[in-house]
């Protein structure tokens, strides 16, 4: 008799992409693993992170969300940036309010690029993109995640 042995490896899903800017939060999810769906931009008051805080709240609980991958922003040379420091102290946060959530950095640079170049093959000008470039940077942070981990292919 020949047994035959299979390897199961467990997809990611729940996954949550976040952007984080002064005064707006791109959030981009992937219910299935293999799909990105953008969320709606989270606006606030600028530095008010604990507003942020309570957006993501609200979504995580509304999509079971089981890992959070969030936009490390770093200049072209790799180095921190201004809103480096920002997005850490904000990760903290996110650690503190979920906590058993795993939480991966993701390098962000050139996503807003990236995201308005998508945006603008659909029609949508510059003007027309204010409204969904930050979630279309999430989407993008987290295209590059499911590539990363081998779920998501272009």
């Amino acid at each position: 008799m020949q047994l035959r042995c299979a390897i199961i490896i467990a997809m990611k899903k729940n996954i949550l992409a976040l952007d984080l800017g002064k005064g707006s939060l791109g959030m981009a999810i992937s219910r299935s693993g293999l799909f990105v769906t953008l969320l709606e931009n989270l606006r606030f008051q600028a530095t008010h992170y604990d507003e942020a805080l309570k957006g993501v709240a609200k979504v995580m609980e509304e999509e079971m969300v089981e890992s959070i991958v969030i936009g490390l922003p770093l200049f072209p040379s790799g180095d921190p940036c201004e809103m480096t420091p920002i997005v850490e102290r904000f990760i903290g946060m996110l650690e503190k309010r979920f906590p058993g959530i795993p939480i991966t950095k993701q390098d962000e640079r050139n996503s807003t690029v990236e995201a308005a170049a998508l945006l603008h093959e659909q029609g949508k000008n510059a003007k027309k993109q204010r409204k969904t470039i930050d979630s279309a940077a999430a989407g993008v942070i987290l295209q590059r995640y499911l590539r990363s981990i081998g779920q998501y292919e272009d």
